[in-house]
């Protein structure tokens, strides 16, 4: 699998992105990013290139929605 199709824990999001895992957990909870994967035990696993671009994404709607 290349490194970009990758899956991550959140705590790997979150190293990233340089932001508290928590932050990760409250996008997931807002709608804001959605993981690639839920595990058996509920976790989810990320794309860590999808997470960037679902950030772009609600960063521009965010944009858009102000104006």
């Amino acid at each position: 699998m290349p490194d970009s199709a990758r899956l991550v824990t959140s705590s790997e999001v979150a190293r990233e992105l340089g932001v508290a895992r928590q932050t990760v957990a409250r996008w997931v909870r807002e709608g804001v990013i959605t993981p690639a994967v839920v595990t058996a035990g509920g976790q989810g696993r990320f794309n860590i290139e999808e997470v960037k671009r679902q950030l772009r994404e609600h960063g521009q709607r965010q944009r858009n929605d102000g104006a």
